[in-house]
This record gives C-alpha cells, structure tokens and sequence, in this order.
C-alpha cells in the first residue's frame, strides 16, 4: 500500500517557524521538537503542558468518582487544563505571526483553541494518532482544520465521504542521526502500556517465545502500584522512563514485538523503529501485509494465535530495504508531505 509520497526535494525551512501542540506523554514531544530543529526550521515552539493535580482537584476527583460515579471526571479535568494552557501559550504569538502548527491528539482542545491556533498561524494540519473511535471528542474538531490525518486506513475509508479534508498517513521514525549500539544478542524487546484488550494476545506470544532460546524483555506501564497480572516474563513498570530512553532499548535489542490494540488497525510506532534500525519484528497486525516495506523475513505475522513458520523466521536474515522505502517512514517526510512543503 502506498500513502506517503516519496518528497525527493530538501526544502529550505530556515526562514519558516512552526508550532507544535501535543500531550506530553512519556516525553514524546521532545523528540519531535529535537527533529523539527535538525530539519532546519527558524523557530520552532512547543506547547505540551503536563497537567499536575492540585490539592483541590484531588478532592473533587475522588468525591466525583467515590459518590457520584462519574469516573470520567479527572480525565475532563485534564483536558480543561491542557486547553486552558494552550490558549495561554498561544498568546505569546501575535497574530499570523507562525507559518505551520501541527497538532496532534487535537481531541483534547475545545473549538475556541482550535481558532486561537488558526488565528496564530498560516497552515495548521491535526493528526489523530489513534482510532477515531477510541476518543469520540475527536469527531466535533475534524472540520475544523485545513488538513486532518488519520494513521488508521479502516477510519480513512470509513469517514472519508463525510469529512472533505481527511487524510490518511502512516506514523513515522525519527530521522535524527545517533550513535551505533553494542546489540543485546537474542533479546526481544517490547515496551507498551497496559491495555486490558491486549493483554491475552500478549501473553499467548510471550509464552511462544518462551519456548526458543531468546531473551524476553517484556516491559508494560502500569500507573498503580499493584500489577493486574503476574507472569514469569512480564515485568510491570509506574515510572521513570521516556521515549527517549526507550530508544535507547530499541536501538539493542535484536527482535521487536508489537502487539495492537482492538480499537483500530493503525500501524504503530515500533513498526517504522523496526524500519529504522532495521530490526526483525512479531506482530499480531495483519494490515502490515499490505504495506510496501513489508517483507516476511522481517516481520512476523501472528494470524489465528497461531505461529507456524516462527522458527524459520526468527533464523532467516533480515532482508535490508532500499534506501528511497526507509525514507519514505521518516520525521523529516512526514513533515514535508502533511505540510505539503
């Protein structure tokens, strides 16, 4: 499948400022931020504003949760803050004063903002990086920029008739240069959240794995401070570790796993990781069958819970990929073909 354009040209973006408008979690912006700057770009803001609980705002959550049932409360507590810290940081700007806004997860800001960052800058573009369906505040804010991409093609196809400016793209690595690693030999890396929907399809890989002669680095974020589950090769984590410093781990290790949830088919990031370091990966998402990097010897596609052929796979060679594909995945592509620059 082909959706992102190969944009052969280097264009010069010194004299071009941009904004970015995201949430802050596990640090994610500050990457993009460190890659916006490498492209070049004059001036490049950030607004990410990391929400932290008041003493009053603990209080009315619990009472919200505990006696009224409304469970929902801290979340809406959270995006009123963001969006009001928003709008704020925008005020710095004069109007039309930025050239490009990207904003991603836009379902988190009100209309009011959203006109705020079209009043700021010239060209704003939305990016949901997640099924539409899994937050439906999403669907009152699509309208309402000039170009909105979804990473998941079902939402594409699905919404495409109803919403002119819907776009579909993929998500992306980051095209940084960085230091060579020393590999952990025979190590399979996954880092995820904790996600009810996906645990058994996790496991059931897991405990396949199990089985070879591997090193199981099984990693799942955890808030609270009991783990749901225990498992021999699970281990549970509540903090202390950021995007950043999960590349590092990526970078490492010698097979990545990757495990979608039920509420979309989008591509995740550790499939265009796997491009980039050019690491073999197990996947339970079929749809990467139809993209044009894919290559049975390096990705691994588990169908049915079952996992005939993973020997053969996991001795076969990676197969490297042609120069023009891994670069059709990158930050610095992505950048240009969604700006249209």
């Amino acid at each position: 499948m082909n959706i992102n354009k190969i944009t052969d040209n280097t264009p010069d973006v010194s004299d071009k400022k941009i904004i970015l408008i995201m949430p802050p979690d596990f640090g994610v912006y500050q990457v993009i931020e460190q890659n916006l700057r490498y492209m070049g770009f004059e001036q490049v803001a950030v607004i990410s504003p990391l929400f932290r609980y008041k003493t009053k705002d603990r209080i009315l959550n619990f009472i919200q949760k505990t006696f009224l049932g409304n469970k929902d409360y801290k979340k809406q507590l959270i995006d009123d803050y963001y969006t009001a810290e928003v709008t704020q940081a925008l005020s710095r700007f004069a109007p039309k004063s930025i050239d490009y806004a990207i904003v991603i997860r836009p379902d988190k800001l009100d209309l009011k903002t959203i006109e705020k960052i079209h009043n700021t800058a010239h060209k704003v573009v939305a990016y949901q990086w997640d099924g539409l369906a899994r937050f439906p505040k999403v669907f009152k804010v699509i309208n309402h920029f000039q170009r909105f991409f979804v990473f998941d093609l079902d939402d594409y196809h699905l919404y495409k008739d109803r919403y002119a400016n819907l776009l579909p793209c993929t998500n992306f690595y980051f095209d940084i240069p960085e230091e060579e690693v020393a590999l952990n030999s025979k190590e399979v890396l996954y880092v995820g959240v904790y996600i009810k929907d996906r645990i058994q399809s996790l496991i059931r890989v897991v405990n396949a794995l199990s089985q070879y002669d591997l090193i199981l680095n099984i990693n799942l974020f955890y808030s609270r401070k009991t783990p749901p589950f225990s498992h021999p090769h699970i281990t549970f984590f509540s903090k202390g570790l950021n995007y950043a410093q999960y590349l590092t781990l990526t970078k490492k290790a010698t097979v990545l796993l990757d495990i979608k949830t039920v509420d979309h088919n989008g591509l995740s990031f550790r499939i265009f990781e796997a491009i980039k370091y050019q690491k073999k990966l197990i996947t339970d998402n079929k749809s990467i069958k139809l993209y044009d990097f894919y290559h049975p010897n390096n990705f691994y596609v588990v169908e049915n819970d079952l996992f005939e052929g993973l020997s053969d796979f996991l001795e076969s060679d990676f197969v490297p990929l042609s120069e023009d594909i891994r670069q059709k995945y990158s930050f610095s592509n992505w950048v240009k073909n969604i700006l249209e620059i």
